[in-house]
């Protein structure tokens, strides 16, 4: 019988900013702290389109991961306004596209990709996987006017 390694992916991109689209999400509760999060199923690809890599995001519903989630919303062209609950599920998530730099982390011996931070619509464009600007949460003063609603994403042009 043929045997295959689950999750065995072999290409790991460098540490960079590429593209990504969101491919599959999943509304779970955390089974040791009993917190609800949203899976996320995430493909980056390279600067020529050849190649893909599948990064799992888990955004966590906890006043510390809030902001997170907030990086990613406006990363992928919705308008974040302070204040007020703001309902946010799986289905919200399939096909937001946007920018994210990815970093090399290892686990149980092994490296894959993580997603280090989200980048706002018309950041990093330029030689995007040699100058990774600061991290989205870090200055949130300079969030583009051309923003559009809930759902709207940046206008990328890879072929996802």
């Amino acid at each position: 019988m043929p045997t295959y390694e689950q999750n065995a992916s072999t290409e790991i991109f460098p540490d960079g900013v590429y593209n990504f689209r969101v491919v599959d999400a999943v509304e779970k509760e955390s089974e040791k702290t009993h917190n609800p999060y949203l899976e996320l199923q995430i493909d980056f690809l390279n600067d020529d389109f050849t190649t893909k890599v599948r990064v799992i995001e888990r955004l966590v519903f906890t006043p510390k991961a809030y902001g997170r989630i907030d990086d990613f919303r406006r990363a992928t062209g919705e308008k974040v306004v302070g204040g007020g609950k703001v309902s946010f599920e799986a289905e919200d998530c399939i096909d937001r596209r946007g920018r994210a730099q990815l970093k090399t982390t290892s686990y149980n011996g092994k490296s894959r990709n993580e997603i280090d931070f989200y980048l706002m619509p018309g950041e990093g464009e330029q030689n995007a996987q040699t100058s990774a600007p600061a991290p989205a949460n870090a200055s949130q003063n300079a969030i583009p006017a051309q923003r559009a609603a809930k759902g709207a994403v940046p206008n990328f042009t890879e072929p996802f």
